[in-house]
């Protein structure tokens, strides 16, 4: 048996009915994520200036739920309010981590993920600030169980630098960025972004890069045509059978397939393109795409590193040297590839971690902890212990477990 914490590096909140809008600037408050109730029971979103139904949402917050409840929510039935009620408020979270013996967990957002879209840079940082505060008194009902990371608007560079250094302040472990170019079109290697690198870095704060499955901005989702870009589009898409996106218009495809190609695209930007050549003490993590990938993807990066070495002349190392030094992978814990991976010389136990997805629909709850130990039989006890706990207990600088709170 391993020995040492379980940790959970990349579970998610659903994003509160309430209890953001008070904590943003007065003229966004009506722009800021809420949930309203209409005279007739019925729930809508209110986001950046819009209203829409809001039972669509409920999906993403139906992990460990009943086949009846998870098809309630499919076909939009469900309130969102009415989801896992660890969701978003963190007691219920906890009976959850305790049935599965899971000590302390990492939490990303939901639907803000989508965030570093938005077009208006003031409202996403006063929308980012918002959400970041109520995450910390999330958290703060169990401090030494729960861990938030903070959302960063990557539009504008002065506004990304001051929601990192407030979420630092409010004792968030990491920020999130997405895997796609925020800055007119420009990859991560562009210098323009150098001001969070150069931040997150002289901080210590590791930056979590995780996928969001919608074609909103640059990247797989969009380039593929795995989503339309507008609604009606999508709904065109769905019901027409003469539309060549009509069997891709949907979470299955754009998940799939973008996510684990926006992240082969953006750590071959970050390592390749010099990144952390330049900054040589920050601290990446890839999330939510599998984790097979990796080490083929490391091989075929050393490879052209060694053959076509005269168009990368700012990297001192292989590929998969940077990626030892500053990286991270997350897997999920019922992938075969696991094992395999952590024995490669190019990745290494020292450099996965693993993510439950609570409470999103592919969660299980209870018996991830489970599918995790079997994943990882095969390895001995130390390298086991690093993949259930002590990397992310490392990475993400927490504190030492001690006792279970509620």
């Amino acid at each position: 048996m391993e020995h040492g914490p379980i940790v959970d590096a990349d579970g998610h909140v659903l994003e509160p009915p309430t209890g953001m809008a008070e904590r943003a600037p007065a003229k966004f408050r009506d722009r800021i994520w809420q949930i309203v109730t209409r005279p007739d029971g019925s729930e809508w979103l209110r986001y950046n200036g819009g209203e829409r139904p809001a039972n669509g949402l409920a999906l993403a917050g139906v992990g460990g739920m009943s086949a009846a409840d998870r098809e309630r929510a499919r076909r939009g039935e469900m309130k969102y309010t009415e989801v896992r009620a660890g969701a978003f408020r963190p007691l219920p979270r906890l009976v959850d981590m305790d049935a599965d013996g899971i000590e302390q967990a990492v939490l990303y957002p939901t639907l803000l993920l989508g965030l570093p879209a938005l077009d208006d840079a003031e409202f996403a940082e006063a929308q980012a600030n918002a959400y970041n505060e109520w995450l910390a008194e999330y958290c703060a009902a169990a401090p030494e169980r729960l861990f938030g990371v903070g959302v960063v608007p990557h539009q504008d560079m002065a506004r990304a630098v001051r929601v990192i250094r407030r979420a630092r302040d409010l004792g968030l472990v990491g920020v999130f960025l997405r895997p796609n170019p925020s800055v007119d079109g420009k990859k991560f290697h562009d210098p323009v972004y150098d001001p969070i690198w150069r931040t997150c870095e002289e901080i210590g704060l590791p930056v979590g890069l995780h996928p969001f499955l919608a074609p909103d901005m640059p990247g797989a989702c969009r380039a593929l045509g795995f989503y339309a870009l507008k609604a009606e589009g999508v709904e065109m898409a769905r019901s027409d059978p003469a539309s060549p996106i009509r069997h891709m218009a949907n979470i299955f495809f754009s998940q799939a397939i973008s996510n684990p190609f926006d992240m082969m695209e953006t750590l071959t930007v970050m390592i390749c393109g010099g990144v952390l050549e330049r900054f040589p003490r920050l601290r990446l993590i890839f999330l939510e795409a599998n984790g097979g990938w990796i080490v083929p993807w490391l091989e075929r990066l050393d490879h052209h590193y060694e053959v076509f070495r005269w168009d990368v002349p700012w990297l001192r190392m292989k590929p998969s040297e940077y990626f030892r030094r500053q990286c991270w992978i997350s897997f999920d814990p019922d992938e075969s590839a696991l094992a395999f991976t952590a024995r490669s010389p190019l990745v290494g136990a020292e450099r996965i971690i693993w993510a439950s997805d609570y409470p999103h629909p592919d969660a299980k709850v209870p018996g991830v902890v489970d599918e995790l130990r079997e994943a990882t039989a095969g390895l001995d006890a130390a390298d086991r212990a690093r993949i259930l706990g002590q990397n992310a207990a490392e990475l993400y600088g927490l504190p030492p477990f001690t006792a279970r709170s509620g």
